[in-house]
Formats: C-alpha cells, sequence, structure tokens
C-alpha cells in the first residue's frame, strides 16, 4: 500500500499546556469510530460517507483541512526551541488519530527524528498489533480514555463496544516502554454510575496502573454542536457541582481500597491542579478541572 501522503486536520493549537507536560502544539485529527452523545469535539466527526482513512475519500469533508506531511511537520517544529527548553512537545489528538495510522506513523517518526516528546490521546478503539506496530515505538506518552466499562453501555452511547478498547488498554499495560495513563470522562449519569467507576477502578488496579485522571464533564461542546447543526440526545448543560466530583472521586478511591484490601493505601488528590507526588508519576500539571487519583 501506498504511504497515505496526507491527513485531515481540524484544528492546530500551539502553547498549549493542558495535552501533557511542558509547552505543547496540539494537533487534532479528523474521524473517530466513536459517537460518544457527549463528544467533546463534535466538529472532528466525519460525514461518515465521505470519511475512509484508509483511501483518502475525503474531499468534501467539511470542518477540516488536509494538510500533506511536510507542511504539517513545519507548522509544529516552528517551536521546537520551546519545546525543548520546557520539557514540551506535540500532542496528537482528535476525533481519534490513529484511525488515520500510515500517516500518523510517518509524522511521529519524524517527530522522534526531531527529538520531540510525542503524546497520543486516544478513545482506544484500534487494531493493537498495527498500532504496536507503526505508532507505539514513535510515542512516550498516551493518555488512554476509558469511559465505559460494560459493553452494551458502551454500544448505547458510543455506538462502540468497550471490549476492544478494554483488551488494549490491558495491552498496553503489559509493555513498560511508553507510560500509559488511563483517563475517565465523568459524564453525569452515563460514566458516574457508581457500578461504572468502581468496575474501571478495580480494573485498573488489577492492571497495575499507577495514576488515572477524572476528566469532569464540560459542556461546552453543545454550543460547538449547535454550530454545526448537529444534535445529541444527551443534552447536561451545566459544568458538575464540587459534590458531584468529590463524590466521583469518592467511589473511584474507595473502590481501590476494596480492591486492594487496605485503607489508606491511596489518596485523591484535593484542587484542580494538585497532584500527588510518587516516583512512578509524570510529574507534570493535570489538564485543568481534572481530578486525579494514585492507583499505587
Amino acid at each position: 500500500m501506498s504511504m497515505q501522503t496526507q491527513a485531515w486536520i481540524f484544528d492546530i493549537k500551539r502553547d498549549c499546556s493542558e495535552d501533557g507536560p511542558g509547552i505543547r502544539t496540539t494537533v487534532f485529527f479528523k474521524g473517530c469510530p466513536l459517537q460518544c452523545q457527549w463528544c467533546q469535539n463534535p466538529e472532528g466527526l466525519p460525514t461518515p460517507h465521505h470519511f475512509h482513512p484508509i483511501t483518502e475519500q475525503c474531499a468534501e469533508l467539511d470542518n477540516g483541512e488536509l494538510i500533506d506531511l511536510q507542511t504539517l511537520l513545519h507548522r509544529v517544529l516552528i517551536d521546537k526551541h520551546f519545546f525543548i527548553s520546557s520539557g514540551g512537545g506535540v500532542t496528537v489528538s482528535g476525533g481519534e488519530a490513529t484511525l488515520q495510522h500510515d500517516f500518523l506513523h510517518h509524522f511521529l517518526k519524524q517527530l522522534k527524528a526531531e527529538g520531540i516528546h510525542t503524546c497520543l490521546e486516544t478513545s482506544g478503539f484500534f487494531n493493537y498489533r498495527r498500532f504496536s506496530e507503526q505508532l507505539l515505538p514513535y510515542l512516550d506518552l498516551i493518555y488512554f480514555d476509558v469511559k465505559i466499562f460494560d459493553d452494551t453501555l458502551s454500544r448505547q452511547f458510543t455506538k462502540q463496544g468497550s471490549s476492544l478498547i478494554l483488551q488494549n488498554l490491558k495491552n498496553l499495560s503489559q509493555q513498560s516502554k511508553v507510560t500509559v495513563i488511563p483517563r475517565i470522562p465523568l459524564i453525569p449519569g452515563i460514566t458516574t454510575r457508581k457500578d461504572n467507576l468502581v468496575r474501571i477502578a478495580q480494573h485498573l488496579r488489577q492492571l497495575h496502573f499507577s495514576t488515572a485522571v477524572l476528566l469532569p464533564y464540560n459542556p461546552l461542546w453543545q454550543d460547538k454542536l449547535a454550530k454545526l447543526n448537529m444534535h445529541s440526545e444527551y443534552q447536561r448543560k451545566t459544568f458538575m457541582t464540587a459534590d458531584e466530583l468529590q463524590e466521583c472521586q469518592d467511589i473511584f478511591i474507595s473502590a481501590l481500597n476494596q480492591t486492594s484490601q487496605a485503607t489508606n493505601d491511596y489518596h485523591g488528590v484535593q484542587g484542580d491542579h494538585n497532584e500527588q507526588s510518587l516516583p512512578e508519576q509524570p510529574q507534570f500539571p493535570l489538564p485543568k478541572r481534572t481530578r486525579e487519583a494514585t492507583t499505587q
């Protein structure tokens, strides 16, 4: 198969401090295999009959820019000095960047040749063999979203089951070269259900993850949805309250403690920007409006 020389990108954000360590540029790749009812970046969703990442049949796709490899490299490497001096780098997000895996392979490989720290934000829905061969060798950090544990509920709210996602997470937990940080988006009434948080927490503990991030719900995606003339069944329009956030954290930490059969092993982090200091934990600020729980 010939190399995918272009990729659909719907945003490039410079001077980011929330998508990994240091000063970063985040590149948002278009297209996603999931259809989450609360999608934070609906502009990254493809028009299904227009988008095909393998054949690049994307000519009529809205809300995106078709960019060739050298152009994208130039646009991110203009900040190379800031990346190096701050311990930052480039984060690839979406959508789901791994959908455009061939282009992403060459993009990440070139970044590593330049000595740039690389980070992937992913839904976890990908072919692991291809991922491990083409992408994993060129990544330094992975933010791996774990939304819904139950396969049936996952299909109900994201149009895809959770089995592949959980298996990919397990596979990644068994390799030691790349740091993987699971993230749980807190979606009131869906992912915040007690049974969901408990099962995710127990699963992460069994896989020996040292850090997990709880991402509080952000309703601002609904403004984007209106501008795109799109609709979702999920209609929560307000941020989570402090009590709601605390309840989720308490459930999550309690499940970790029960799994370890201990009472004082794990500590929730208080405040939006603080983090627990552990040897295994990457030392950089958490994303805004997040809570972190340590699992070791």
